[in-house]
């Protein structure tokens, strides 16, 4: 009887409207939760139906979340081939499978790489600006002034200089050095 006359603590599952969340944290907490239960429901699908299922999904972060069986790789493979059946793997061929923290790292380097070449990229239309005309390294030397002459050798040092760094920076990135 005192069962009874205690009152529910929530409010229980609610049908909710599907709509667009303004709100960044309900953004995230929602995507959270319907990843998890959309990965359970093809785990499922993939064991009483025998299915293969890829699954490839970003975050409103911009981070990558995937779901495969036999992986997420074969699957697409196959879609891409249009091939009925999986093509079997020689032990020789198979790679080591990839965690989405390694996908989400190396999404996270290509972001900071990309930010780094939009720099590089305002720097040399910054330094084509001081130069004062467009693709001076184009312009007819022959045509210069002793002054524009040796400003130009400056310029061409510089870019050199800084090609350089830069590779050596590609190279530092992915482990060439």
């Amino acid at each position: 009887m005192e069962m009874l006359k205690q009152k529910k603590k929530t409010t229980g599952r609610k049908r909710i409207e599907i709509k667009k969340l303004e709100k960044e944290a309900n953004k995230q907490v929602t995507f959270s939760k319907r990843r998890a239960g959309m990965f359970k429901k093809a785990s499922e699908l993939c064991i009483l139906c025998n299915a293969h299922v890829g699954i490839i999904v970003f975050s409103p972060a911009d981070k990558l979340f995937c779901f495969g069986e036999p992986s997420t790789e074969a699957v697409v493979e196959r879609y891409l081939k249009g091939s009925p059946d999986f093509e079997p793997i020689k032990s020789s061929q198979r790679k080591k499978p990839v965690s989405c923290e390694e996908h989400n790292r190396k999404y996270e380097e290509a972001m900071k790489a990309l930010e780094l070449e939009k720099k590089n990229k305002a720097d040399v239309e910054g330094f084509a600006k001081v130069w004062g005309r467009g693709e001076w390294w184009n312009e007819e030397i022959h045509e210069m002034s002793v002054e524009q002459l040796e400003q130009f050798l400056v310029a061409i040092y510089e870019l050199r200089s800084r090609l350089l760094q830069r590779a050596a920076e590609i190279m530092m990135m992915h482990g060439m050095l």
